[in-house]
């Protein structure tokens, strides 16, 4: 087996504590080269890693080294030409989410990815949850009918939030989007996974709750231009309905995301707290073969909590405590034999940032906006990727 050869672009917490470890974990790869414009970032990226050769120009390393493939860590506004400049140079993309700073970038990624035959994938990290996984096996199974609605928050709050310095996250023209984007984009990903339906239509709402911080790096005063949180209507293609919200204003909250989903014969409620449970309402023939915690069916306590599967729980050998990640699943499917299958990739990105697109346009126009925005084609030879889901046990 060959061994890969990656590089990173941009060297913040995402790049160091993210990416890396998950390379690193996965056999035959190799970070040979890292680039960020900031000098201590690469220093820590040093230290921290010991990879050896680092660029302050991603264009500089992507000419001078021999790589295969890579990761782009960076601000939302350089997804774009980085991914853009790594596909030109006839590497395989890993993109961190949301996809682009907006739908037309996101578009002509995705179209220069199946131009080019690139292996992309993005980084929507939660669908490694193991309770997401078992959530996605029985939604999948049909054990709860019909889906009626979908409930999903992902919040992050804690109790200074007026008073944090400003980033790059609360600049438009950077980030493209604030609360809403940046935290909504992992559930929407999740619920279109979930349900394998895509939005029909879209109403939403944003507020900017703090509009001037301090610049975390002049120390002056800095407009805000994002959300600090976001609420969004949306009517599935499968008759759904669905209520997502995004925000960083939940306060005392920390990171806390939650979805629901009913069906016509069941639903269950998912929380990244309980990240090895899921609390389900079933059929008692559909939790045969599944660990019972909590036994529900009465008034009080409605719901069954039940254990996620060992085969779904995604343990990495020898590291207690340590999950896989999306990127070690990537990096399976860029080894398999035959056509590459992989999914999240710049399709799913894509569709991820439709949405995104329609909540502004839905904002501006005080309506609903009818998807789909653009017509985007998959490859027809890239079905998802396995990633240990299953029917339900009979």
């Amino acid at each position: 087996m060959r061994t890969l050869r990656v590089g990173i672009v941009g060297a913040g917490g995402i790049a160091r504590n993210h990416h890396v470890p998950s390379y690193k974990r996965c056999q035959d790869v190799n970070v040979v080269a890292a680039c960020d414009i900031n000098e201590a970032a690469l220093e820590q990226m040093r230290d921290q890693h010991g990879i050896p050769h680092l660029y302050r120009d991603y264009r500089e390393m992507l000419a001078q080294e021999r790589l295969d493939l890579v990761s782009v860590c960076t601000s939302n506004d350089s997804h774009y030409p980085v991914a853009m400049a790594a596909m030109d140079a006839g590497l395989d993309v890993f993109c961190e989410k949301p996809l682009a700073l907006n739908l037309s970038q996101a578009q002509e990624m995705y179209e220069a990815a199946r131009t080019n035959g690139t292996r992309t994938g993005v980084n929507f990290s939660h669908r490694r949850t193991p309770a997401s996984m078992l959530a996605k096996e029985i939604i999948a199974s049909g054990a709860l009918g019909p889906i009626h609605q979908v409930i999903a928050v992902y919040a992050a709050g804690g109790t200074d939030y007026a008073s944090r310095p400003g980033t790059w996250r609360n600049d438009r023209t950077r980030a493209g989007y604030g609360g809403m984007g940046d935290m909504g984009s992992h559930i929407l990903d999740m619920v279109n996974w979930w349900m394998e339906s895509e939005p029909a239509s879209i109403a939403a709402q944003t507020r900017t709750i703090v509009p001037q911080r301090l610049d975390r790096d002049t120390q002056r005063p800095m407009r805000v231009t994002t959300e600090d949180q976001g609420q969004m209507l949306i009517h599935y293609a499968n008759g759904a309905m669905g209520y997502l919200y995004g925000g960083y204003c939940f306060t005392g909250r920390g990171y806390d995301q939650r979805i629901e989903v009913y069906g016509a014969e069941g639903g269950l409620m998912y929380s990244q707290h309980r990240s090895y449970e899921l609390e389900v309402y079933l059929p008692p023939e559909a939790l045969r073969g599944y660990q019972v915690i909590r036994r529900g069916g009465t008034p009080d306590t409605p719901y069954t909590r039940i254990l996620v599967p060992e085969r779904l729980q995604g343990a990495v050998p020898g590291e207690p405590g340590v999950r896989r990640t999306v990127l070690m699943d990537y990096v399976d499917a860029y080894r398999r034999d035959g056509a590459f299958a992989f999914s999240p990739g710049f399709l799913e990105g894509v569709q991820v940032q439709e949405v995104l697109e329609a909540c502004t346009l839905a904002e501006a126009q005080r309506g609903w906006v009818d998807l789909p925005l653009i017509a985007v084609k998959p490859r027809p030879e890239t079905p998802p990727a396995d990633l240990g889901v299953r029917p339900l046990p009979a």
